[in-house]
C-alpha cells in the first residue's frame, strides 16, 4: 500500500496511508475493548491513516493507549474528516471491484441458439 495525498477543507495537503495488516493488528491490541466503540474507532482509524499535514509529519505509529489517544491532539477534525472520506471512497472502490470481478462474464454465444 502506497501513500496518497488528499486535501482537507482548509486546502491543506494531507499524506495518508491505509492502516492494514500488522499496523491494524497492533492498533486493535492497543485499543483493547475500546476498539468496538464506533465513534472512537472511526475517529482513531481516520487519524491513524494521516502521515503528515502540509509536510509536517504526524507522530509515528502509536505504541500504547496514550499515544493512540494522542492522535486526536495531533490530527485535527478537518484532516481526520478528509482521511475518513478517503477511507470510505477506498472501501467503496474495493466493494465495486469485488462485485465486478464476481459478476458473470458476457458470452458471445447466446444460450439455446
Amino acid at each position: 500500500m502506497s501513500n496518497e495525498t488528499i486535501t482537507d477543507t482548509k486546502g491543506r495537503k494531507i499524506e495518508v496511508k491505509e492502516v492494514a495488516g500488522s499496523r491494524l493488528a497492533r492498533l486493535t491490541r492497543i485499543a483493547g475493548d475500546a476498539f468496538g466503540e464506533n465513534a472512537w474507532t472511526t475517529g482513531t482509524l481516520a487519524r491513524a491513516t494521516v502521515l503528515s499535514i502540509e509536510g509536517v509529519p504526524c507522530p509515528p505509529a502509536p505504541q500504547n493507549l496514550n499515544e493512540l489517544d494522542g492522535l486526536w491532539d495531533s490530527v485535527d477534525a478537518d484532516a481526520a474528516s478528509a482521511a475518513l472520506e478517503w477511507l470510505i471512497a477506498k472501501q467503496k472502490a474495493m466493494a465495486t471491484d469485488a462485485k465486478n470481478s464476481s459478476a458473470p462474464q458476457a458470452s458471445s454465444n447466446a444460450a439455446g441458439s
